[in-house]
């Protein structure tokens, strides 16, 4: 087997309206980091990870399959989900431990992308 090639990979999520995510990008800690083609793409940036947005204005409201899965590091989700609700963000689905062995909550952005964020649940002694 080769060598690993990929380096990383970053989401594209598809918006409707890219000023009104970027400022719900911004409650979620996200930063700016460049513009594309005027208002059609952004490239944000939090925790040296990057996720990009783009406008699609044929978006169907409710019809929006895209998400992101943020795995997090033991230990922060509980002080993550926190700050989320200190900024005013909605959560979908409270922080609490699922059957697939992660600790996760559920935000989704104005678009119904939706983003999940978890941390592995140690296995028991």
């Amino acid at each position: 087997m080769p060598a690993q090639s990929i380096a990383r990979i970053v989401p594209i999520l598809p918006v409707e309206n890219l000023a009104r995510a970027m400022d719900f990008y911004h409650l979620l800690g996200f930063s700016v980091h460049a513009w594309r083609d005027g208002d059609t793409y952004a490239f944000l940036t939090r925790d040296q990870l990057d996720i990009h947005l783009r406008t699609a204005p044929d978006l169907i409201e409710g019809r929006n399959p895209s998400g992101v899965y943020f795995y997090l590091a033991h230990g922060t989700a509980a002080a993550l989900e926190s700050e989320f609700r200190a900024a005013g963000v909605k959560i979908l689905s409270p922080l609490a431990p699922r059957e697939w062995n992660m600790n996760e909550f559920v935000v989704s952005d104005p678009d119904g992308n939706l983003l999940r964020f978890g941390e592995d649940i140690p296995a028991s002694l």
